[in-house]
């Protein structure tokens, strides 16, 4: 005996999960899950790689087969033959009498009713999990924890922190993540030069490179927030190195950390200008004064292509309005692609 379990995920949520483990537990032979996407939805893909990590990490990967039927298929069930589509599909796909359907909705009844076999209901009332499509693609941050961890990173939004040293980055950045709920990362070249040694060396930076980029690749696994908010990233690692008054020191930029960078990449950068006293640090290497100017960083983002906004004001609660606003407007651009009603193709 299988059990048969229909999915359009979209996104993958925790009762997507539960609801294959329930059939798991079921089913003899094992679980045949299809799921179904459309031309234009979002995330086709991305939904089928998640679910299968997520059945993996689970440890039903030898227990549950995902088959993905990217195919446009008709979704009115008042609509001439759309349960003979259903029926044709499921024999295809190797269903017998023998076999059981699993769904947290009623569709599932006449799915066994019409395919001879028996309907085994799952929370329907989602009493056991909450998690449910639409109230997830209307507001992804609401319901963030009702996503799978695997697909959560394509739905999160990292924002760094940018600019000149001693421009309030680190205040802003934590401030931010605070009021965002968000994951807050730190500079790695600071506790790095803390407590190794205080120099500026081809190992030293290159150590820098090689933490910073852990750093950010071990946010996606640690965070289970809608937002990362970093004080800083790879990108002010490229600036340092760039500085002309340390070629003679270390050398050119390499190729690699750039590569890294941009593949890490955050979906914005607020950008702290100049405009707060300069507090001097033993990590400041400027003297009395910032080695880099506002206009350098800025180039560095336009070089780049980086998503960036200017944060103009001095005052520290106009600064986090402000970078909160461009916070929400980021995700938002990123969220929209999941407004989408299969219903209205």
């Amino acid at each position: 005996m299988k059990a048969f379990v229909l999915l359009t995920a979209m996104p993958p949520t925790t009762g997507h999960l539960q609801l294959l483990q329930f059939a798991n537990s079921l089913a003899a032979d094992g679980v045949v899950a299809i799921i179904n996407t459309q031309p234009h939805e979002p995330f086709p893909t991305e939904r089928v790689a998640a679910l299968k990590q997520a059945i993996e990490r689970t440890g039903m990967g030898k227990r549950v087969t995902l088959i993905h039927y990217d195919k446009a298929i008709e979704q009115n069930p008042s609509a001439p033959g759309f349960w003979d589509m259903w029926r044709t599909m499921l024999v295809d796909f190797g269903i017998t009498g023998q076999d059981i359907i699993v769904a947290s909705e009623r569709y599932g009844k006449k799915l066994a009713e019409i395919t001879g076999t028996e309907f085994f209901p799952y929370d329907i009332d989602r009493t056991i999990n909450s998690a449910k499509g639409t109230p997830i693609r209307n507001n992804p941050s609401a319901h963030f924890a009702n996503i799978i961890p695997e697909f959560q990173p394509y739905l999160r939004t990292r924002i760094t922190v940018f600019g000149a040293e001693s421009t309030g980055k680190t205040t802003l950045s934590r401030e931010l993540a605070q009021a965002l709920n968000a994951t807050w990362l730190f500079e790695y070249a600071r506790p790095y030069l803390e407590e190794t040694v205080n120099e500026i060396t081809p190992r030293s930076m290159t150590a820098i490179w090689q933490g910073q980029r852990a750093l950010q690749e071990h946010a996606n696994i640690i965070s289970a927030s809608s937002f990362i908010v970093q004080d800083t990233d790879l990108f002010s690692t490229v600036g340092y190195w760039s500085f002309p008054h340390w070629q003679s020191v270390i050398g050119t930029c390499p190729q690699g950390l750039i590569d890294d960078a941009i593949r890490l990449k955050s979906d914005l950068y607020i950008i702290t200008k100049s405009n707060i006293p300069f507090e001097a640090d033993p990590l400041r290497y400027g003297g009395d004064k910032r080695e880099g100017s506002d206009e350098y960083w800025l180039t560095l983002c336009k070089q780049y292509d980086l998503p960036y906004v200017i944060l103009d004001t001095a005052n520290q609660t106009e600064r986090l309005t402000q970078a909160l606003a461009a916070a929400h407007e980021s995700a938002y651009v990123k969220y929209k692609e999941l407004f989408f009603d299969r219903h209205n193709l």
